[in-house]
């Protein structure tokens, strides 16, 4: 129906677009408040890859940057359990993919070093030995045996840290004091008994020299000092000057449990007499085991929004907490469920954990509460035994909430066994487990800024034992294993009910266009780079390729594993992160080979007669205009969950590199309505043809070629990024090729459709489409099918 606006007998409907587009123009999105700090400045700690000025290159690739009071902070280094550096006068830079977005660099500190230790154990062998053992190159943990990073406690402002030192527990209390116009920085250390001679490193300082009185060491640099002073350590306990610039503590084996205190102050040499009057106060552990304040105690509310159509599946919205009081940018990379169904946690890119509760049928009162912060990359998340672990370029984290105010106290390392350098495009996507308990997770390569290639140094990265792989975790944690190579960049996976493993991958270097991967244990999918044996394996091909107008960027695979959603139980389906679509993934095994094709369920034309429709309201050539439009999802389809209660398929998704997601970040649900679908459910191969099986009988009326077209192309894989379509008849010609469909049978009961095909041959890509189908209650179908055939039967 349209309404002129022109019509002088009805003033009313004036007043009426009037008030509709006031209306309109209430329910959008607030004004964004200013640009908070991309980096948070009110929680104490953030997690990434963390550069210092000095001992030399000291780049933390596992930093634990601490706020620690008086505008000081300090960084961990969680592989070396080394304290990397300390300053005053700010945080960290802002630099970084996660960040500003800024590729082949990470975050620096900022402001003034005040120490600095060289990238290496920071704490000695049995033997006294700071040599780095890690081989063939030194990223990774240091052996468990030696140490081991547990954890960290957060306690308002204060950070805690827990590791294991040759069987010895250790908890670490970073902080600072301030006296006089000076600052110290603090590490207070509680040691249990020794069950091996220990040796903590303190500090390292290039061109100095050093020396020791008592309790006392100077590391002297021109007119510049480095103080370094303990107090409480046990009996026999003694600070040494190492290779003349190197400060270290000596416990000796056998010594009682002891909390000592370690003070380090820099500045010049005429205001050394300061150092006394930072010196004050016994060693003293705060008390942290039992949790502490809650740092966002504000609950964030939302109402989701109902889908309506009159298809078989509609697109609920559950509107994410963009809008929080802490002004923190929300973008979802992982997403599963307690096993209430009513709450949900999603982890994101900048290192938050949310747990929104309210789900139900009508979403009109979500609930979001923030339950952890600082990690690095959270890109996975998977909820085990109702307790949350998220993965990131660091850890498994496994996260606690020791006082039940609704926020994580304990931040557990359940795995940290991964490598990792300084590379800006090292991610760890997704989290998955199979029924067995062991999870699964996917490591980009350390690909080089531009795209092309793979690490080079520096921002850039270098490869490393993990890049590029697909690592299988023990279900207790202690035994992450590589359980295939060949990955660009596996932005999700996905592991079905009897464990088999699947995955997307990103075009570039060695990878022509997106693929779906099949895998299987030792399998290589690829980029040669990143093969991790000599020589290079044979290619396991793709279960299938997909053209770049279908998928320019994947995301993770779910398998329908509800009995709630329709007629697709069993299946698998695929998202599209770039072209924010879902598909159903339809699969064929020839002998060892499996091969199979897509078809769009949710995004896109072709898709929409599947998705429902919502109702666009809009005033066009000055009329008023009521319009059905094709529902789309929030952002991208990135990660997808079936909820165990109401058995519908939640999607979640973020925009942060190349994709046509609308908005920043999403959450989604796709419901079904319990109308018929109709679609293609499987796609088979035959020597004669392609026989398509249909959810719905056809009318055989419109089964007719004239109704079918096909093309072929193959892809060329080589080191240059991704590859133009080639001929298949003329393998260096540019083109694809027309595909001449010379019959097509319906099956008497209408539900399986062949099409035989004058000439099949293996290709690449087989681009599929019908159109004027219609089924045989008369509904029209129309779809296109991307598949690759690799064996013909």
């Amino acid at each position: 129906m349209k309404t002129s606006l022109h019509d002088p007998s009805a003033p009313s409907r004036s007043l009426f677009l009037l008030s509709l587009c006031a209306l309109l123009a209430s329910s959008q999105s607030p004004t964004a408040a200013p640009r908070a700090a991309l980096i948070q400045e009110d929680f104490p700690f953030q997690t990434a890859c963390v550069g210092a000025a000095f001992p030399g290159t000291n780049d933390a690739n596992k930093g634990l940057a601490i706020r620690v009071g008086n505008h000081s902070a300090m960084c961990f280094d969680t592989d070396l359990l080394r304290m990397s550096a300390g300053w005053t006068g700010g945080f960290l830079s802002e630099h970084g993919v996660t960040f500003d977005g800024g590729h082949g660099g990470h975050p620096q500190i900022v402001g003034r070093q005040l120490f600095g230790t060289k990238p290496g154990p920071g704490w000695a062998d049995p033997n006294g030995s700071f040599a780095d053992p890690r081989q063939p190159g030194p990223y990774g943990p240091l052996p468990e045996a030696w140490a081991r990073w547990d954890g960290l406690y957060t306690v308002g402002d204060d950070v805690v840290l827990a590791y294991t030192v040759l069987g010895t527990q250790v908890y670490e209390h970073p902080s600072s004091i301030a006296h006089d116009g000076e600052i110290a920085l603090v590490r207070t250390v509680q040691v249990g008994r020794a069950k091996e001679p220990l040796a903590l490193l303190i500090c390292d300082l290039d061109g100095a020299s050093g020396q020791v009185d008592g309790n006392r060491a100077t590391l002297t640099a021109g007119t510049n000092l480095t103080l370094v002073a303990v107090s409480g350590i046990p009996a026999g306990a003694k600070l040494e000057i190492q290779d003349q610039a190197r400060v270290v503590l000596k416990l000796t084996k056998g010594s009682s449990r002891a909390t000592f205190k370690v003070v380090i102050w820099n500045g010049a040499s005429s205001n050394q007499s300061k150092f006394s009057g930072l010196l004050a106060g016994t060693p003293h552990m705060i008390e942290f085991k039992k949790g502490g304040r809650a740092h966002w105690p504000e609950a964030v509310i939302t109402q989701g929004i109902l889908g309506t159509g009159d298809g078989p599946y509609v697109l609920d919205r559950l509107r994410p907490p963009a809008e929080n009081p802490w002004n923190r940018r929300v973008r979802f990379g992982g997403l599963d469920f307690f096993s209430d169904g009513k709450r949900a946690a999603l982890s994101t890119w900048d290192g938050d954990v949310w747990i929104v509760s309210g789900i139900d049928d009508k979403l009109e009162h979500l609930v979001w509460r923030r339950f952890a912060s600082g990690g690095f990359e959270t890109l996975g998340l998977a909820i085990v035994d109702d307790v949350i672990h998220t993965t990131g370029r660091d850890q498994i984290t496994r996260y606690y909430d020791l006082n039940k105010d609704g926020e994580a106290d304990y931040y557990q390392n359940f795995n940290n066994q991964v490598t990792s350098s300084a590379g800006f495009h090292e991610f760890q996507f997704d989290l998955q487990t199979d029924k067995r308990g062991n999870f699964y997770t996917a490591k980009a390569g350390p690909v080089r800024a531009g795209g092309s290639g793979f690490g080079g140094g520096g921002g850039n990265g270098q490869i490393t034992a993990f890049a590029g792989t697909i690592q299988k975790i023990s279900k207790d944690g202690k035994r992450r294993e590589i359980y295939a190579t060949g990955f660009r960049a596996p932005n999700g996976i996905g592991v079905s009910p009897d464990g088999q493993v699947t995955s997307g991958d990103n075009e570039g270097t060695w990878i022509p266009v997106c693929p779906i991967n099949w895998i299987k244990p030792g399998g290589f999918y690829g980029v040669e780079d990143l093969a991790h044996q000599t020589p290079t394996p044979k290619f396991d091909n793709p279960l299938c390729w997909i053209a770049k107008s279908y998928d320019n960027s994947g995301g993770s695979q779910v398998w329908v594993t509800s009995d709630k959603w329709g007629p697709l139980q069993g299946e698998l389906l695929h998202m599209s992160y770039g072209k924010c679509a879902l598909y159903l993934v339809m699969k064929q095994r020839v002998g060892e080979t499996m091969q199979g094709g897509i078809v769009r369920i949710v995004g896109g034309a072709d898709g929409a007669q599947f998705t429902g429709y919502e109702n666009e309201v809009r005033i066009r050539d000055g009329e008023l205009e009521k319009k059905k439009i094709p529902v789309r999802f929030t952002s991208s389809a990135m990660r997808a969950r079936f909820n165990p209660k109401d058995g519908q398929l939640y999607v979640a998704g973020l925009n942060g590199w190349q994709s046509d997601a609308a908005k920043l970040t999403g959450l989604d649900r796709i419901r079904y309505t319990g109308k018929p679908l109709y679609s293609v459910s499987d796609l088979k191969v035959q020597k004669a043809g392609v026989r398509l099986t249909f959810t719905q009988p056809l009318d055989p009326s419109s089964v007719d070629t004239q109704n079918f077209s096909a093309e072929r192309w193959n892809y060329h894989r080589t080191k240059s990024y991704g590859s133009a379509e080639y001929s298949v008849d003329n393998p260096e010609k540019k083109g694809h090729d027309k595909v001449d469909i010379t019959r097509a049978k319906l099956s008497p009961d209408g539900r399986t459709l062949t099409l035989e095909i004058a000439d099949l041959k293996p290709a690449h890509q087989m681009f599929l489409k019908y159109q004027n189908l219609k089924a045989k209650d008369g509904t029209p179908i129309q779809q296109t099918i991307m598949h690759t055939i690799h064996a013909i039967p």
